[in-house]
């Protein structure tokens, strides 16, 4: 990763340009920076989880004006695919491959054009920093939702990372009020802790996790590690025909325990992204003042100390949660921690 000049995008047809007001740091993005080479093209700038101003607009753009302020949903369902036909636009065989950070120039950057169908509003009540949490939070939104878990459930989520932390937030706007959380890293735990959340760390999960949930094991675990030791721990903890939702993606694969989950009778399903109403959810929740999105927020940096930010991200063991990045903060100024 390098911070080079490149031309201001210009808006085609149906598009806007957008300078970006925040854009967060994503764990795709560090994903995508560890692949081999060739498989993220060269000169592709990252970021997804933006918001902006919009600047300018190019034809048929409809009713946007230039001054809106804006939140992105990154990708756009083809309508045609079998994901699609089948009522799985998230799933959409085609839906990120325009999306920006992946299939086009994303938000890591002083300004970018979007396709106006990725538009959407931010109230007056959202500022331009909190809206940059709508995309990772429409993912937890999605995975709770996904689960099937109701309020009265005694509910774990594993990992302490973004989307980890938005869950739990996520599942306390909703109402429910036996959460707990298994995070190996101290900072992480401490900052879930500050949302009133109990925490536990993973190798005192399986005796510790039944006294933070009311003397019950969990009925669901949503893990969102992204490791491939996630999902083992959650059959582990889960009670009879308990569930799991996956919402984090292993780079290796999971040796799960069959015997146990038959005996057991456990349930387990993916949760990818978000459609249009999970991301819908995920703004009214943060416009609302459900969210603690100054708790999540953990550092806003520049955008030029983005390379050595992804490389600390990704080197594992950090205490942050969430990452912003912001385009007119020079990298010389002291880094803006919340």
């Amino acid at each position: 990763m390098a911070v080079v000049d490149i031309d201001r995008p210009v808006p085609g047809t149906g598009e806007a340009l957008v300078d970006v007001s925040y854009c967060g740091i994503c764990g795709s993005d560090l994903h995508m920076l560890g692949m081999p080479a060739g498989m993220v093209p060269a000169g592709l700038v990252l970021g997804h989880e933006f918001t902006g101003v919009i600047a300018g607009l190019g034809p048929a753009a409809g009713e946007w004006a230039v001054g809106d302020r804006v939140a992105v949903l990154p990708m756009v369902a083809c309508g045609q695919c079998y994901a699609c036909r089948a009522g799985h636009a998230n799933l959409c065989e085609k839906g990120i491959d325009h999306g920006p950070g992946i299939g086009r120039q994303g938000g890591y950057a002083e300004s970018v054009s979007v396709p106006v169908g990725m538009l959407r509003r931010l109230p007056a009540t959202v500022s331009d920093a909190d809206g940059a949490l709508v995309e990772p939070l429409a993912v937890a939104v999605r995975a709770i939702r996904l689960s099937g878990a109701v309020p009265r459930d005694p509910v774990c989520v594993l990992g302490g990372g973004p989307i980890g932390v938005l869950t739990v937030a996520g599942l306390r706007a909703l109402g429910f009020g036996r959460v707990a959380l298994v995070e190996p890293i101290p900072g992480r735990r401490d900052a879930v802790e500050w949302l009133g959340v109990p925490t536990v760390a993973p190798d005192e999960a399986v005796s510790g996790l039944p006294p933070l949930l009311a003397g019950e094991p969990p009925a669901i675990v949503i893990d969102t590690t992204g490791h491939p030791s996630g999902a083992p721990l959650a059959i582990k903890l889960l009670p009879p025909g308990g569930r799991l939702t996956v919402a984090g993606l292993p780079d290796a694969p999971a040796a799960i325990d069959l015997a146990t989950l038959a005996v057991k009778e456990i349930v387990i399903r993916g949760s990818l992204a978000y459609d249009e109403r999970d991301f819908a959810d995920a703004l009214a929740h943060i416009a609302a003042g459900r969210i603690p999105c100054h708790q999540v927020i953990t550092t806003i940096a520049g955008l030029e100390e983005a390379p050595s930010w992804l490389a600390g991200l990704s080197g594992g063991g950090t205490q942050q949660v969430k990452v912003l990045l912001r385009p007119d903060r020079v990298a010389a100024a002291p880094a803006e921690s919340a």
